[in-house]
Order: structure tokens, then C-alpha cells, then sequence
């Protein structure tokens, strides 16, 4: 009996793990996209994976020593403040403009901006999907 609940907990473990990697690689997609919107170039791939997992890294962090600090809604607001501030940070800092110089922090403002709107924007496409499929699925409709 423990055995299946075991092995239903680590595909459950495997499928969040799988659900991280991609969300990482589709989000240096986004974010090379956001880039070129806004600089004119494309950064390289792997600078862009970079910057998204420094970012992921560094946001996780201080949104636990956010959720230590504070608790109800104000938390919630304030996280996504750091992490639009430090993802901005980390695109300045990471992703050069064509002359090899820093893009500013204004620059870097805009480019998460976009990010985060197509982030956005794109996972509500994908909620939506879910909900038409598994909404179906649920009630029966072919």
C-alpha cells in the first residue's frame, strides 16, 4: 500500500520537476524576445538561461525572507515588486547591448516589463487550454 502512494509521490515529484525545467527554458525564450524588442539584438541563448535562473535563484530567496517577514496580502504585492526589481537588475547586469556595454536600468525595466506581461499573457493561453480540456474531461463532453 505505501509503495504506491510512494511511487505516485515521486511521478507527482518527476512532473514538478519537469514543469520547472521547461518553465526555465521557455522563459530564456521570452526573455531573448523581450530583449530583441527592446535593444534591438538578440542575446545569446545561454546568457538568457542565465539570467532566468539567477533571477529564479535570487527571487526565491528573498521571497522567503519576505514570507518570514510579512504575512497576508501585502506579501504577495511586495514579491512581485522584488521580483520584477531584481529581474531587471539581473538583465542589466547579465545581458549586454551590441557595443559589449551595460543596456542601463531603465532598459533592463522595459525588458522585464515585456517579459512579464508575455509571461503572463502566455500562461493565461495555457490556463485556459487546461480548463477547456480537463473541464471537458471532467463533464463528459466529446
Amino acid at each position: 500500500m505505501s509503495t504506491s502512494f510512494a511511487a505516485l509521490a515521486g511521478m507527482g515529484l518527476f512532473a514538478i520537476l519537469v514543469m520547472i525545467v521547461v518553465g526555465i527554458l521557455v522563459g530564456a525564450l521570452i526573455l531573448s524576445v523581450a530583449f530583441r524588442l527592446v535593444v534591438g539584438i538578440m542575446p545569446s541563448y545561454l546568457r538568457a538561461l542565465g539570467a532566468v535562473v539567477l533571477t529564479f535563484v535570487v527571487v526565491f530567496v528573498v521571497s522567503l525572507v519576505l514570507g518570514m517577514v510579512l504575512r497576508g496580502a501585502g506579501g504577495g504585492v511586495l514579491s512581485m515588486i522584488v521580483n520584477f526589481l531584481v529581474g531587471a537588475a539581473v538583465v542589466n547586469y547579465l545581458l549586454p547591448a551590441a557595443d559589449g556595454s551595460q543596456i542601463g536600468f531603465g532598459k533592463a525595466c522595459l525588458v522585464e516589463l515585456i517579459y512579464m506581461v508575455i509571461g503572463i499573457v502566455l500562461a493565461l493561453i495555457i490556463g485556459f487550454i487546461f480548463a477547456m480540456v480537463f473541464g471537458a474531461a471532467m463533464f463528459g463532453v466529446h
